[in-house]
């Protein structure tokens, strides 16, 4: 595997990148939000890109499969039970569709160490399958692959401190040392709940390890996308002000001075680049949505004009693959 690596890594160096490699990953109760996740990428992305989709079912594979859509790759979830650790893995986590998913959200790094070990790619940049780009994904690439590394804030300081600063919606590593170290760390750290940071960054799944990343593997291979990029989720969206109409358009962002990240508190206009729709529950048989599954988000004042058009489209681009299994 090292020597693989090593390899890898050299290459990365000596040739262009010819595609920008995405991952991401569901079951069939989530693949309708896949599927408007990759027609997201046919509109903003200029450049050539490789969707790897990880199959956690049957259903899904033999559908994908069948679509043959273009730029996508279908992986069977099988093929990831191979690899070594992931026994370890299913024995420590826990399949729960309708609620905290603990073994989905550690297939993150595991599908994602799987992808640059196996086929050796450049880079990778994992996204939920529950996100909708609306900027371009060409200016995010080229803005994180000047780091190894790559992480994203939640962008709210009240969601408490086990769930962790960041978000795993979107996570990049590049096939270099600093990045492959990362995420193999990453994965290793998620399968073994006993490891020795389990007590510091194990409160919630996968997700509060990436506040690790920075101190672990040098702040200087680290991006934090928010200096640049813009982006939203039902936690922070009401955080914004919203200066035009259009889905993508600018956003006024202004961090608490409070909030423990790591870029300077300062007031940013920046376009919305994506939306995480998490929890997002449709009722297509009463033309209906709800933010979310439990009522979690109601303290997040969602209902603004400016949020529920980002809903009310992706609600209209879910629904059309509804029945799609």
């Amino acid at each position: 595997m090292s020597g693989q690596h090593r390899g890898g890594a050299m290459r990365y160096m000596q040739r262009r990148k010819p595609v920008i490699n995405i991952c991401s990953l569901s079951d069939k109760n989530y693949f309708r939000y896949g599927l408007a996740m990759y027609d997201s990428l046919l509109e903003q992305c200029d450049q050539e890109f490789t969707l790897y989709y990880l199959c956690l079912d049957d259903e899904t594979y033999n559908k994908l499969k069948e679509m043959d859509l273009k730029n996508v790759q279908p992986i069977h979830l099988d093929d990831l039970k191979k690899t070594k650790g992931f026994k370890t893995l299913e024995e420590n986590t826990v399949y729960n569709p309708t609620g905290d998913n603990t073994y989905c959200w550690a297939l993150a790094s595991f599908f994602t160490e799987y992808l640059i070990a196996h086929l050796d790619l450049n880079d990778i940049l994992y996204v939920d399958a529950d996100i909708c780009f609306y900027g371009s994904i060409d200016k995010i690439h080229d803005f994180i692959s000047q780091k190894s590394i790559a992480i994203m804030l939640h962008r709210h300081n009240e969601l408490g401190c086990h769930v962790g600063a960041y978000n795993v919606g979107l996570v990049y590593f590049k096939n270099d040392e600093a990045g492959y170290k990362c995420l193999k760390w990453w994965r290793d750290s998620v399968a073994n709940i006993k490891n020795e940071w389990a007590n510091e960054y194990g409160t919630c799944g996968d997700q509060k390890y990436l506040e690790a990343f920075g101190r672990l593997f040098g702040e200087e291979n680290v991006c934090t996308i928010d200096e640049e990029i813009g982006h939203g989720a039902p936690w922070n969206m009401s955080l914004y002000e919203y200066l035009d109409e259009d889905l993508g358009g600018e956003i006024k962002w202004s961090p608490d001075s409070n909030m423990n990240i790591g870029i300077e508190p300062k007031t940013r206009i920046q376009p919305m680049y994506f939306v995480h729709f998490s929890q997002f529950t449709p009722d297509y048989e009463n033309n209906n949505y709800r933010f979310d599954r439990s009522g979690a988000w109601v303290s997040f004042n969602l209902r603004k004009p400016e949020i529920i058009r980002y809903y009310n489209d992706w609600y209209v681009r879910t629904m059309q693959y509804k029945d799609i299994i």
